[in-house]
């Protein structure tokens, strides 16, 4: 007789609600992991870096990792390790996929990826201050459990022939030179919680905007695999002095929220009088952005910025996403599918979640007149160009004393010869999107084509 753990996104042992029960039975166990449906594939690089270290962990207790790429075939899997030994538990600490009836009575799912129970919020917020405060306020956070207490009971003396290989990436240069940027794996998170709470948190109200500086806790990726508990750092967080920073553990949460009632978010807008009022838009627009070849310092540092470590700050996540969809009008699905492609964190709540705020067809987002100034923001929190000298090798001998945000603008003389002119005027693209979102928050008959989505 086995446990059978289903694991996708939670690849720890410290506060693993399915992998502590599972070791409380003392019965053997077996670890799967369940290929998510949407995983983008810098995603996918980190995944699988992740699941080796995490690997190396159960082996220490002659636990079994196995893998299985496509859920369809889960019952496939069980007839296999049924013929080794028979599976009499499953616990799960939630999957995106449904286990066949004839498993359900066997079956057990935990809370594991959030601070609060979702059960607990009755009512659909809509928007994130009074979730916030509601779900603070009448509902208790679940507390963290700790690491598993492991037994010989547990261990697995079987070896598998089958679902034994882990996935693994193509070589790529990209790959190769990500492995320089990050650390992985539980005891990697672990450190850098640590880290940010010796060196970041004390600034993080006022550091976290400057995207020049490494001012915020870069937990997301770690928190994206599970391989650190977001209860643990509430818990370990909560308190007056670090309201920001637990405010935005709150936006998940949202986040979460608004996604379990609404998983197709990332194509259907939330507000359904967006759904068709995209114009055609320019593809030449669209491979600058992607590219960093927009003509504005910021927007091109930042999306070069995640072509190479596949990170971005939040704060420039905002302004490249509301300069495609309100300054290029481009549909901001296409965005968001770029970014699920190229981020380590690209979280299936949070990604499409926050496009809507940025492009104002969420429940809760920007209002469809404000569109952030690219020049104004990189003034704002990179005044010397730091950051934009640092992914933007064509201004290395742009002088310190200039405004590199303002004056390549201002005074095109003083713009890199190898850098690209502006592919927009930012006034002139700035009116033409207020001219079309009015039109759609007055519900004028306006006769535009659908976004062709690729």
């Amino acid at each position: 007789m086995a446990t059978l753990v289903l694991l996708q996104r939670d690849l720890r042992q410290f506060d693993n609600p399915a992998l502590y029960n599972a070791v409380r039975r003392r019965k053997p166990i077996i670890v799967v992991h369940v290929m998510e449906k949407r995983l983008g594939s810098t995603s996918k690089w980190w995944l699988c870096k992740s699941l080796r270290l995490f690997r190396q962990q159960l082996e220490e207790w002659s636990i079994p990792l196995l893998h299985l790429d496509d859920s369809a075939n889960f019952s496939d899997m069980i007839d296999y390790l049924n013929d080794h030994i028979e599976i009499e538990q499953i616990y799960s600490n939630g999957l995106d996929f449904e286990l066949p009836d004839n498993f359900v009575e066997i079956h057990e799912s935990f809370l594991a990826n959030l601070i609060f129970i979702p059960e607990d919020m009755t009512k659909e917020f809509k928007i994130f201050t009074p979730f916030w405060k509601s779900i603070r306020k009448n509902c208790s956070p679940v507390k963290p459990l700790p690491n598993p207490d492991w037994c010989k009971k547990n261990h697995v003396n079987i070896e598998f022939d089958e679902y034994n290989e882990l996935p693994m990436m193509m070589a790529d240069d990209r790959w190769n030179q990500m492995e320089s940027y990050w650390e992985i794996g539980e005891k990697a998170a672990q450190k850098r919680l640590e880290l940010f709470v010796k060196t970041k948190l004390s600034d993080y109200d006022h550091g976290r905007d400057f995207f020049h500086k490494d001012g915020t806790s870069k937990l997301s990726p770690h928190l994206r695999f599970g391989e650190i508990s977001v209860r643990q750092i509430y818990e370990k967080l909560n308190n007056k002095s670090n309201e920001r920073f637990c405010s935005e553990l709150g936006w998940r949460e949202f986040a979460y929220h608004v996604y379990r009632n609404h998983g197709d978010m990332a194509k259907i807008p939330l507000n359904p009088k967006y759904c068709d009022f995209w114009p055609e838009y320019n593809d030449d627009h669209l491979n600058a952005w992607r590219n960093g070849q927009t003509g504005y310092p910021v927007i091109d540092a930042a999306m070069r910025d995640l072509s190479t470590t596949g990170w971005m700050h939040n704060r420039l996540r905002m302004l490249v996403a509301s300069f495609l969809v309100k300054n290029l009008l481009i549909p901001w699905q296409i965005g968001e599918e770029w970014f699920y492609d190229h981020l380590v964190d690209a979280d299936p709540a949070v990604n499409p979640f926050s496009w809507q705020w940025v492009a104002g067809c969420g429940t809760d987002s920007v209002p469809y007149f404000r569109i952030f100034n690219p020049m104004l923001q990189g003034e704002k929190f990179d005044p010397q160009g730091i950051y934009v000298r640092k992914w933007l090798p064509e201004f290395a001998d742009f002088p310190m004393k200039r405004n590199i945000h303002q004056d390549i603008i201002k005074q095109p003389n003083l713009r890199p010869e190898n850098y690209p002119q502006p592919i927009i005027d930012f006034k002139s693209s700035r009116e033409r999107t207020l001219s079309t979102y009015k039109a759609i928050v007055a519900a004028k008959v306006i006769q535009l084509k659908k976004p062709r989505l690729p």
